[in-house]
């Protein structure tokens, strides 16, 4: 016995159900699996938690420097002797992964060392400095270290120390790190050369409080958060990669959020009021 052949009308009825199908359901596997790499940032952030709890309870409850500096120091050699934050929490993580949001994936010229090895390439010449410097989670450096002024190669250099948390009112209203973003600063490349404006949203180890803080002679003014978004600069490097106006964050308490952008900026006219979810007075 023969089978009947589909017409062409079955046919094309066929294929316009799995296109409605793929219509509807290519978006729920997009959402799912974005909702699956935002996972993956809050379970980094918290062990990024784990790791400064346990590093501030092995260090009088003092916050980790935004970076130190001894060139003499060779545990990371392609750090330069610059350990900034994440190199100081590599002992408690012992993984460079868990500063990574998956969604940071960007990479930028200025990055690349001089046989164009990029960011995330472990042989770049760089590495463990770009590891520490450009991180997927900025650090509350102004509130949360004291900063001192040197010298180093004859120019005027910060050397960060770490706070004690004991001393803020409100550890749990404190911002410690947040998702943030290079882009839109005037850097110089890693390979060295002249400032050049980082052009795509790379991770960036600082973020900004939104009213201006006064700074040491020597070093450049910190004042306040200028311009108007996209600029990231226009939201203290502030850079939410799920939405672009709300951050994954980590508090000095040790708990994660996910607060809108615009609730990190307190009301009122004063530093200490505007800035008071970065200063410890929340």
């Amino acid at each position: 016995m023969l089978r009947r052949a589909f017409t062409l009308i079955e046919l094309l009825v066929v294929i316009a159900i799995i296109a409605i199908l793929a219509a509807i359901l290519f978006p729920v596997f997009a959402q799912a699996k974005i909702a699956a790499k935002k996972s993956v940032t809050f379970s980094n952030l918290r062990q990024v938690s784990v790791a400064s709890l346990l590093y501030m309870g092995d260090n009088d409850d003092k916050a980790m420097p935004l970076f130190t500096y001894n060139p003499s120091d060779n545990s990371y050699p392609t750090s330069y002797g610059f350990h900034y934050y994440p190199i100081l929490l590599l002992p408690y993580t012992k993984n460079e992964q868990m500063f990574l949001c998956p969604q940071d994936v960007e990479q930028d010229p200025v990055q690349s060392d001089s046989q164009g090895r990029g960011r995330f390439d472990p042989n770049n010449s760089y590495h463990h400095y770009l590891v520490g410097a450009n991180p997927s989670y900025g650090f509350n450096f102004r509130y949360l270290n004291t900063v001192t002024v040197g010298s180093l190669y004859g120019t005027p250099f910060p050397w960060y120390s770490g706070i004690s948390t004991t001393s803020l009112d409100n550890v749990a209203n404190t911002i410690m790190f947040a998702e943030a973003t290079m882009k839109d600063l005037q850097v110089p490349p890693a390979y060295g050369g002249p400032p050049v404006t980082v052009r795509n949203a790379v991770g960036y180890s600082r973020i900004q409080p939104p009213f201006a803080v006064p700074v040491p002679p020597g070093l450049p003014p910190y004042n306040g958060w200028s311009g108007a978004f996209p600029d990231a600069r226009s939201q203290g490097q502030l850079w939410g990669r799920f939405d672009p106006k709300r951050v994954a964050a980590m508090w000095v308490d040790g708990h994660v959020s996910f607060p809108h952008v615009s609730q990190l900026r307190a009301s009122g006219t004063t530093e200490d009021e505007v800035n008071r979810y970065w200063n410890g007075k929340g």
